[in-house]
């Protein structure tokens, strides 16, 4: 049965029993990785769309906070 698939098969892949152990954790934890990272950029595109009051007010804060930790006297 071998000789009769040996045509369809390619040599330089390897066989996935031999490594099928070793990538399931790299693979799951890339896939959380991509997944949180979805989900950041789609929360952040949210709020950019949805939201200009709020990031206008958080960067007047944060531009107030920065200005008296900068200017202030010593």
């Amino acid at each position: 049965m071998d000789a009769d698939l040996e045509c369809y098969l390619d040599a330089e892949v390897g066989r996935l029993q031999d490594n099928a152990g070793c990538c399931f954790w790299k693979s799951a934890l890339k896939k959380k990785i991509s997944c949180a990272a979805r989900e950041t950029d789609a929360l952040v595109s949210d709020l950019m769309v949805d939201q200009p009051l709020f990031w206008l007010l958080s960067s007047f804060f944060v531009g107030i906070l920065l200005g008296k930790r900068l200017f202030r006297k010593n």
